[in-house]
C-alpha cells in the first residue's frame, strides 16, 4: 500500500526507548563502580570481561525485574474489568466504581501473573518477561561492561 511511513516512525520511536532503556546501564555500572572500582579496575586490567559480567551481575535484582515486567504486562496489558464493576451503595459515585472495578481488575491481573496463569491481554505476560530475559537484560550488561572498560581508560572487548 506504499504507506509505510507510519509504521516506520512506530518502529523508530519504540528503537529510541528501548536504546534509551538499556543506556540506563550507564548510571547503573557507575554506581557500581563507585562501590567497588579496585576490582572493576583489576578485571578490567586483567581484560576479563566474563569477570566484569559477573562482579556487576545482581541474580536477585533481575529475578526481581523480571517478576515486575510481568506484573506490569499483566496488569497494564489488558482491558480494565469494567462489566464486573462494583455495585455500589446508593450515593455513590460513578468514578467510585470505576476506580473500585479497576483495581479489582489490577489485583485479579497480578494474582494471575504471579501463579503463572495465562490471561487474554494486549500482552501474554511470560513473553514480556522474555523479552527482559532475553533480550533487554542481556543489552543492558553489555553496555555496562563496555562502559566500565571505557571509565577504567581501556577499549571494551569486540564483542561489547
Amino acid at each position: 500500500d506504499e504507506q509505510h511511513g507510519s509504521s516506520t516512525l512506530c518502529d523508530i520511536t519504540a528503537l529510541q526507548a528501548l536504546s534509551r532503556r538499556v543506556h540506563y546501564g550507564k548510571f547503573v555500572a557507575e554506581s557500581k563502580y563507585r562501590a567497588d572500582p579496585e576490582s572493576y579496575k583489576r578485571l578490567v586490567d586483567a581484560d576479563d570481561a566474563d569477570g566484569v559480567m559477573e562482579l556487576l551481575t545482581n541474580d536477585a535484582v533481575e529475578r526481581m525485574v523480571l517478576k515486575r515486567a510481568r506484573l506490569k504486562a499483566a496488569t497494564y496489558g489488558r482491558e480494565p474489568l469494567l462489566t464486573a464493576a462494583i455495585q455500589m451503595e446508593a450515593g455513590t459515585s460513578e468514578t467510585t466504581s470505576v476506580v473500585a472495578a479497576a483495581a479489582a481488575s489490577a489485583v485479579v491481573s497480578a494474582m494471575e501473573a504471579m501463579n503463572g496463569e495465562h490471561q487474554q491481554g494486549k500482552i501474554d505476560p511470560l513473553v514480556m518477561e522474555s523479552i527482559y530475559r532475553d533480550i533487554i537484560i542481556p543489552l543492558t550488561k553489555d553496555i555496562e561492561v563496555a562502559y566500565l572498560f571505557r571509565r577504567c581508560g581501556r577499549d571494551p572487548p569486540k564483542e561489547y
